[in-house]
C-alpha cells in the first residue's frame, strides 16, 4: 500500500478526520466510504492511508465479499485520543477535566 510520495509532514487534521471516522463507525470502513467521509480527495486519501497503515495506525481488512476495508487498530485509537486532547489543549485553550 506504499506510494512514491512520502508524507514528511502530515497535517494532523486529515489525520485526525480519518481516525474520527474509524472510530466513530466501530467497525471497519469500504475505502471509498471513509473517503469521502473523511472529506478528502481520492489521491490525498490514498497517500495518508498507505501513511497511516505503514505506522500501525489502520489496517486493511478484507471481507468475504472481496472488498478491502479499513479499520482502525488498537494504536490508532490511541493516537486519536492524544491527538483529541492535543487538538483541544493547545489549539482550543481548552483544559481536560
Amino acid at each position: 500500500m506504499s506510494t512514491s510520495q512520502p508524507l514528511d509532514r502530515p497535517d494532523l487534521y486529515i489525520v485526525a478526520r480519518i481516525l474520527e471516522r474509524l472510530w466513530r463507525e466501530e467497525k471497519p470502513m469500504l475505502k471509498t466510504r471513509l473517503q469521502t467521509a473523511s472529506n478528502v480527495n481520492y489521491d490525498v486519501f490514498r497517500r495518508y492511508s498507505a501513511w497511516m497503515v505503514d505506522r500501525g495506525l489502520i489496517a486493511p481488512d478484507t471481507a468475504n465479499d472481496g472488498h478491502e476495508r479499513l479499520r482502525l487498530t488498537p494504536k490508532g485509537e490511541e493516537a486519536y485520543r492524544k491527538l483529541v486532547q492535543w487538538i483541544n489543549e493547545v489549539i482550543h485553550g481548552r483544559m481536560p477535566p
